[in-house]
């Protein structure tokens, strides 16, 4: 409950100077103090006046049935000092005066001449009682220099007046009783007390909302297990804690998309200056070879007609190693940049195999390989004729071109009413494991002396891999049981 001082230091004068802060739940309690004893104030003023005219009114009945005796008494021809000495031992301590309406004393108990010779209608009782019948009033007595507590009655001629000695016993019997101040005070400390564990309760839930408020400011990590009260700051508290962890968790999902769009961005600029790189380094040796029989040819125009055709053959050769690497370059660079629009179109894959049956039988003797395939009846499917062709076809003749076995293996190894699963094989020597990893990599070649002596553009599994990505499947490659390589893919049905 106490003050926190916050130290603001003066640059110029070099000194220290202290800001007391009053935060909201001391102002609050304050507030609740200054209701709590303002209203037990008032109530404390308004009851002991209430009690306090209530004995007077009581002492004042009493004194007026006294008035209304003597003023009987002095009607039936009896006199006020006969009277008062009959009545001696009841009136002990106080006294009675009869006054005739004229204002003038007739008797008076202590016999003041100063009291009879003087005119008592200016009297507050007696002029009280001339009005409404009876009254009473606590005033100094000139002529006995005493203070009185006054009772005045109106009769028909006379007014009859009885008075005691205000003292101070009379006046503490005339106050409410100490009893009733003790209680009102022990109801103001309690509630007050009462009111501090409050208002700190409340104070403690705005506490957490200041540091809620600060840590969000400064963009701290704000852990969402606190546990607030079960009421509406409460329940306000915990709403704000969650949209608050939703904004930081909105913000951190944002800061990943945008780090992983700023990712891929700058990973196609890698792939298409590595591609470009690439590129230029398998040009190279196609370009060369056709400018180096072309420069023999022209060199030589004497040149034997068989070597020439020779060198022409080889020119032509060349030229369709570069129509296939420029073909494979565009094909993959428009898979990996989406731009390719697939066809959905009804494919009977067994059409695809049977194809792929005849190309073998097709190949020359040195590149024929046994094929094996134990698909009979249609597997249908919407996709893309042309590039579900050619995954099969650059699987087969990577077969030929790389494995150096003697029989290819095609087989479904799942069907379910949403995917194809095939395996395709070959009983040849397979690949380190270590190398498995890049077999999808563009113009990666295990041997590459050997792959550009055999032609290949080092780019058919990579497109073999998007293809597979487009109609919605995962392609995976090991060292098969056979010995050489087995490709593991799905195909979706229905794209």
């Amino acid at each position: 409950m106490g003050n926190i001082s916050l130290r603001e230091t003066d640059m110029g004068m070099g000194s220290k100077n202290k800001k007391h802060v009053v935060y909201y739940h001391q102002q609050l309690f304050i507030l609740f103090l200054t209701f709590v004893w303002v209203t037990v104030g008032c109530f404390v003023y308004y009851q002991y006046g209430r009690e306090r005219s209530f004995k007077m009114n009581l002492l004042n009945e009493r004194l007026q049935f006294i008035n209304l005796q003597l003023l009987s008494y002095a009607a039936s021809g009896g006199q006020p000092a006969n009277f008062y000495k009959d009545h001696h031992m009841f009136l002990q301590n106080m006294r009675i005066t009869l006054i005739h309406k004229n204002g003038q004393v007739v008797y008076d108990s202590e016999d003041s001449r100063q009291e009879q010779d003087s005119n008592h209608l200016s009297r507050p009782e007696v002029k009280g009682a001339l009005k409404s019948g009876s009254a009473f009033a606590i005033r100094h007595s000139a002529s006995t220099g005493n203070n009185y507590f006054y009772a005045a009655t109106a009769g028909k001629n006379m007014i009859a007046r009885t008075a005691i000695v205000y003292t101070v016993s009379l006046a503490s019997s005339l106050n409410p009783a100490r009893g009733f101040l003790w209680l009102m005070l022990g109801i103001s400390v309690l509630f007050s007390i009462l009111g501090y564990f409050m208002t700190r309760h409340l104070g403690d839930n705005i506490r957490r909302l200041r540091d809620f408020a600060r840590k969000a400011g400064a963009g701290e990590k704000i852990e969402p297990g606190e546990k607030y009260p079960h009421d509406e700051l409460g329940e306000i508290s915990t709403q704000i804690m969650k949209l608050y962890s939703r904004l930081l968790q909105t913000m951190d999902d944002r800061d990943k998309e945008r780090q992983s769009a700023l990712y891929e961005a700058h990973e196609k600029i890698r792939i298409k200056r590595e591609l470009t790189n690439n590129i230029n380094h398998e040009l190279k040796t196609p370009l060369s070879a056709i400018k180096g029989y072309l420069e023999t040819i022209l060199s030589y125009p004497d040149m034997d007609e068989k070597q020439r055709d020779l060198f022409t053959q080889k020119s032509y050769e060349q030229t369709m190693r570069l129509t296939d690497l420029l073909r494979d370059v565009s094909t993959i660079s428009r898979l990996e940049e989406g731009s390719i629009s697939l066809k959905k179109e009804r494919v009977n894959l067994l059409n695809i195999f049977n194809t792929l049956r005849q190309n073998m039988e097709l190949q020359p003797e040195d590149r024929c390989m046994a094929f094996h395939c134990n698909i009979k009846e249609p597997l249908w499917m919407k996709g893309d004729p042309i590039l579900l062709d050619s995954i099969f076809e650059n699987l087969m003749n990577n077969a030929i071109a790389y494995s150096s076995g003697s029989a290819i293996y095609i087989e479904l190894k799942e069907k379910t009413d949403d995917q194809y699963t095939f395996i395709f094989a070959d009983d040849g020597v397979g690949v380190e494991e270590n190398q498995l990893h890049y077999l999808f990599d563009r113009f990666y070649r295990v041997d590459k002396g050997r792959s550009r002596k055999l032609g290949g553009t080092g780019l058919g599994l990579s497109i073999v891999k998007n293809a597979v990505i487009h109609h919605g499947g995962t392609i995976s490659v090991c060292n098969g049981e056979r010995g050489g390589l087995e490709f593991t893919f799905t195909l979706k049905r229905n794209l």
